[in-house]
């Protein structure tokens, strides 16, 4: 009973931190501010089948997290399925339907927050940059065992729970697990709806490509001239922009033969070619290879 116990030791929190939060590159600023939102708040729903709710076209930017069950998110044209422990994100200024399609408990997280990506927060130096993200209405992820674990117990005291302050600090704790528990493709994927040109141009870039017929039009689209969009996609990609979007449509190409798709005018019709000669010769250029050849080449094997 006498003999000495080791004394104990407090952790050093800031080892190998630098001393400015503001420069954190675990915590950048988007995820830690997330606290700092006008309105901010958890909510608990339990749907039984067939029972909806609709989210309004609003300023809220809304996750909703399936606990268990699944639902049906409806936004135009779009139908997606939600089931137990994934969760999804939908954008500020669309209305959304979600219906049960078997019993579900969820928890909503509403949002009145500009969340402002910048080059650091989303992209590491393994992101190769080439990277397209898939574009979807309604990005789904499955949910990490830490953070059903932080949502579960988020309404175990009903005196916190209608606390403002609360809500805050546990949204931030959510975002911080999100920032370290995914990868920056992932928060790309799933924040897309809230990044515009001026938060990360090459998620931009990626994402809305291929909407545009050339480089005056996607330029329109980012809502820049010219002359700027071409210096900023140079800084960016350390490329022209045409010849990077001549590189992504040959890759789609190629990834079409790929896929089994042998046809030379179907390729053709699909990608813009009016004569043979053209298509040919775009393949060499971007290929190294005719579209005969690089058919032949995937069937031998």
């Amino acid at each position: 009973m006498d003999q000495t116990k080791p004394q104990f030791v407090e952790l050093a929190l800031k080892e190998n931190c630098p001393a400015d939060c503001s420069s954190c590159p675990t915590f950048p600023a988007p995820f830690r501010r997330i606290g700092d939102s006008n309105y901010c708040r958890f909510a608990q729903m339990t749907l039984t089948p067939g029972e909806g709710v609709t989210f309004s076209a609003d300023r809220m930017v809304r996750i909703l997290f399936v606990m268990s069950g699944a639902l049906m998110i409806e936004h135009g044209e779009t139908m997606r399925l939600v089931t137990s422990r994934q969760y999804v994100c939908l954008a500020r200024g669309e209305r959304f339907v979600a219906t049960a399609q078997d019993e579900a408990n969820i928890v909503v997280l509403s949002l009145i927050h500009r969340i402002e990506f910048c080059e650091q927060d989303i992209f590491d130096k393994v992101m190769p940059y080439d990277t397209v993200i898939p574009n979807e209405d309604v990005p789904k992820l499955a949910m990490h065992p830490s953070i059903e674990r932080l949502l579960e117990g988020l309404f175990m005291i009903p005196e916190m729970s209608g606390c403002s302050r609360y809500h805050k600090m546990k949204a931030t704790e959510l975002f911080m697990m999100i920032k370290v528990l995914y990868t920056p493709t992932e928060h790309a994927y799933f924040f897309q709806s809230m990044i515009q040109p001026q938060d990360n141009f090459r998620v931009f870039v990626c994402n809305n490509y291929d909407k545009a017929q050339g480089v005056a039009e996607l330029a329109a689209l980012a809502g820049m001239s010219l002359s700027v969009f071409k210096r900023r996609f140079a800084e960016h990609f350390n490329d022209s922009v045409y010849h990077w979007m001549m590189r992504q449509k040959a890759l789609k190409i190629f990834s079409d033969i790929r896929d089994g798709e042998d046809s030379t005018k179907a390729l053709m019709n699909k990608y813009g070619f009016r004569h043979y000669t053209q298509f040919s010769r775009f393949c060499k250029n971007y290929l190294q290879a005719t579209p005969a050849q690089l058919i032949a080449s995937i069937k031998e094997g």
